[in-house]
């Protein structure tokens, strides 16, 4: 068997963060609602930030948002060739990248 490095991404994310979100409801507030468990993957390049979501229940999917003009901001830039390291990075880790 012969293994290659995997070094062919333009982009690579500068942080990777696992969490898991839970929502505790019910009369009593002592009941799990909604549990949720992810990874998320941020990427910040040249003036540009998206983020890209999975969720490891359904590891195959992969939804990216952004690009925005900064981490905390809302604010859409037009960037596509930032777009497409992303999309290209998720693509070789993911099944399916939904752009959002």
């Amino acid at each position: 068997m012969h293994v290659t490095p995997d070094d062919t991404d333009v982009v690579v994310p500068t942080e990777i963060e696992h969490k898991i979100e839970e929502v505790w409801g019910g009369e009593k507030s002592d009941q799990l609602e909604q549990h949720y468990n992810f990874i998320d993957y941020h990427f910040d390049m040249d003036g540009v930030y998206m983020r890209a979501r999975a969720y490891l229940d359904q590891i195959e999917v992969a939804a990216v948002f952004g690009p925005f003009e900064r981490r905390g901001s809302l604010k859409k830039v037009d960037r596509q060739e930032a777009t497409d390291a992303v999309l290209a990075y998720l693509g070789r880790r993911f099944r399916t990248v939904q752009q959002r």
